[in-house]
């Protein structure tokens, strides 16, 4: 896999489109056009992603777990392209682009979310979604891009729909899929996650690890500095209060994440244990990504929703998201 080239050439430009989008604020909205590809390269963040709460943070972050008991959270929900769709981001809505140099709390942020099919962690390296080379791999491999709208500061929640990454994989014919998360630091340079491994079919689909199942759980912390981006980090969940029935699934990095089983979310008939007409036990089938953020804005106010990560964690993600996210998605998915 190749690294990041920028956009020279219009004909570079027709390498094929990755990215369908909806996405979802009041109402849900597709834009059409070229996706925009600026010169960058990638940034990683440390891969470590454990955080630790200082004293001074403790009181909000009660305030702030007592409002997430209430779902008051702002949810992003997307759809992934189906194969041959010409949808992809412009503007705005672009992962790879920036209107703003920098960003205020309460601004919105686009990130996006990768999905490669067959290919392992080990076999992302420096692949930048956003560089024409690596949006080739991507696409020739079947791989595809979701694209969400976040709010600074606001606890997010993303994710696809179970169709659509079963789409994915059946017409990859994989039995492995692994996720980025990336977007641009507004001076052209794209900021991409290390990968997680979040679906396998067979104990043998990673040479690296044993684990099935569908991961329905990752945490992501977005971590600023004066409101520039500076790196997309993974959190250990440590699969921390995953639903019955669920197992704990090796994401990489020696992280641990909630998995639905490849029985339950693969069964068809009526002794299933999951009924996947039901959205909230699709929920268990299908990744939903939690994002938080960390660092200071552009006039240096302290972002802090990563402080309930750890607090959230003794619940569940997985457990909190599948209350807010069924209605997030009924209200985008007509």
């Amino acid at each position: 896999v190749g690294g990041s080239e920028p956009d020279t050439s219009s004909s570079q430009r027709r390498a094929g489109p990755l990215t369908r989008v909806r996405v979802s604020r009041a109402n849900a909205f597709a834009r059409r056009g070229n996706l925009r590809l600026v010169p960058s390269s990638v940034t990683h963040a440390p891969r470590s992603g454990r955080f630790k709460l200082g004293k001074s943070g403790k009181s909000t972050a009660r305030a702030r777990l007592r409002a997430m008991s209430r779902f008051a959270l702002f949810l992003c929900v997307a759809v992934l392209a189906s194969h041959g769709r010409g949808t992809v981001a412009v503007g705005e809505y672009d992962p790879c682009y920036s209107v703003k140099p920098a960003v205020a709390k309460g601004d919105l942020v686009t990130l996006g979310i990768a999905y490669y099919p067959n290919v392992d962690v080990s076999g992302w390296g420096d692949l930048n979604p956003c560089g024409y080379n690596g949006r080739l791999n991507l696409t020739s491999a079947g791989g595809a891009s979701a694209v969400y709208r976040a709010k600074v500061d606001d606890m997010s929640f993303m994710r696809s729909t179970l169709a659509d990454e079963d789409a994915i994989m059946q017409a990859s014919g994989a039995s492995l899929m692994t996720v980025v998360a990336y977007a641009t630091n507004g001076a052209g340079q794209t900021i991409r996650s290390y990968p997680r491994r979040v679906r396998a079919s067979t104990s043998t689909a990673s040479l690296l690890s044993s684990s099935t199942g569908r991961v329905n759980a990752l945490t992501l912390i977005a971590r600023f500095d004066e409101g520039r981006l500076q790196y997309l980090q993974w959190h250990d969940g440590a699969c921390r209060g995953c639903a019955a029935g669920d197992s704990c699934f090796a994401v990489g990095d020696d992280h641990g994440a909630c998995a639905g089983t490849e029985g339950n979310c693969a069964c068809v008939g009526t002794d299933c244990v999951l009924d996947l007409a039901n959205a909230a036990d699709a929920l268990r089938c299908h990744l939903t990504v939690a994002t938080a953020f960390s660092g200071n804005d552009v006039n240096k106010v302290p972002l802090t929703t990563f402080s309930q990560i750890e607090r959230l964690g003794l619940y569940s993600v997985s457990g909190s998201a599948k209350g807010a996210g069924v209605t997030a998605t009924s209200a985008v998915s007509g």
